[in-house]
């Protein structure tokens, strides 16, 4: 296919491994094909010197680089500096870790930031899909100006003067058509700004889902068919009590941003802390088909990141905490629940009480499924983990025995 000059969208990816670059590179031209030309450059300083000369529409970058003695935050700082005056959008694929790292980049004006070993193929592809909407739509609003331009002139015949007064007045007409549209960036740019922020307050999941007004506020309910994870410290009464009331504290925060991080990687919904026990939903308040997949993989990388923690929080506070995981799926009814003045987006029935009894029931660092939510992985997954069938055990609030699955982390 042969395309203009102007139809294709520039990237630059400024990225010091190889391997990182050709993985997006490839990711690029399998999604977009021809419609774009791609530039890497592995040495951050030759990166930056791209960016004012106007040959990019886009900049892919990492911001860490082993040439450089700067801050994660002093290099989005710069690269914002170096991308602003030429108006080129700024996307973050990093390595770093750092909860506050994607609010800092988004206030510096960076228009989307990704951790590398959280993302899905899926959702960046969205991301970038409507990305490059953008970009392409201001490259086709300047290119059909100067058409309409070039067909007013051969149609009316002009003489230079009249034809540089014309195309002043549609040098300051396209300024307006841009300044216009940047304004809706600027827009969007706030909006990712309030996601973020306002995330740390109220779970991302709902925020954007608010926005996006793709969920109601009203407080009706509605029947969905999710997956429930409940987890809790063992045994976290009595070390609490032996603690300092600062030192309490400060493994609460540590023990919930670790967990946090893996729970939103695998797009569930923290639906609330209670004490030192998470209740977190996948499915809702978006739907998603592979909800039990993705809250059993959650559970298990969960375990295996607290264990990671294990040693430090020996060390620091001089015990070993364990932790206990449940899961079950089925339909539960979700909704805003409260009063006027404080509304919580919850899911209840027996889905959630399932899920809660069993992680009650749940073995020191030990993932207990329900029978329903076993049976309705696909077998790619019945394969991936070994599980144990438990004798019949007797759930609290519920008649009879109850098949239960242990899934063996180790």
């Amino acid at each position: 296919m042969d395309l203009e000059k102007e139809e294709i969208v520039r990237v630059l990816i400024l990225d010091s491994q190889k391997r990182s670059y050709e993985r997006i590179a490839t990711l690029l031209k399998e999604w977009f094909g021809d419609y774009i030309s791609i530039t890497w450059k592995s040495i951050y300083a030759n990166g930056l010197e791209e960016l004012p000369r106007g040959n990019h529409d886009l900049l892919i970058t990492e911001i860490q680089f082993p040439e450089i003695d700067l801050t994660a935050e002093e290099i989005l700082n710069e690269i914002s500096d170096n991308a602003g005056p030429s108006e080129v959008p700024v996307v973050v694929l990093t390595k770093v870790p750092g909860k506050q790292l994607p609010i800092h980049a988004f206030q510096v004006g960076i228009h989307e930031f990704f951790h590398k070993s959280r993302i899905k193929k899926t959702v960046l592809e969205h991301r970038f899909r409507n990305l490059f909407r953008e970009i392409y739509r201001k490259k086709v609003i300047s290119l059909q100006m100067d058409d309409s331009l070039k067909r007013f002139q051969n149609l009316y015949g002009m003489n230079q003067a009249e034809i540089q007064d014309l195309n002043g007045l549609v040098k300051q007409f396209k300024k307006e058509l841009e300044k216009e549209y940047d304004e809706k960036l600027k827009l969007e740019v706030e909006k990712k700004k309030m996601q973020n922020v306002f995330g740390m307050y109220v779970d991302p999941v709902v925020v954007e889902s608010i926005l996006n007004n793709t969920l109601s506020l009203d407080q009706r309910g509605k029947v969905m068919e999710v997956s429930v994870l409940f987890s809790d410290i063992r045994g976290y009464t009595s070390l609490s009590e032996k603690l300092k009331p600062e030192d309490v504290i400060s493994f609460l925060n540590e023990y919930f941003t670790a967990m946090t991080e893996v729970i939103l990687g695998y797009g569930g919904m923290i639906d609330k802390y209670i004490g030192d026990s998470i209740m977190c939903l996948f499915g809702a308040p978006v739907n998603q088909p592979d909800h039990r997949e993705n809250a059993l993989d959650c559970a298990i990388e969960m375990l295996q990141v607290f264990e990671l923690w294990q040693p430090k929080w020996k060390e620091i506070y001089g015990f070993v905490p364990q932790m206990g995981i449940g899961l079950a799926s089925g339909n539960v009814i979700v909704g805003n629940v409260g009063s006027f003045q404080k509304l919580s987006y919850t899911a209840v029935g027996d889905t959630v009480n399932m899920a809660s009894r069993l992680e009650s029931l749940a073995k020191p660092m030990h993932v207990y499924i329900s029978e329903g939510l076993y049976e309705s992985l696909p077998e790619s997954h019945k394969k991936k983990y070994e599980f144990l069938e438990l004798e019949p055990l007797k759930i609290k609030g519920k008649e009879g025995l109850h098949r239960v699955h242990a899934v063996k982390t180790s």
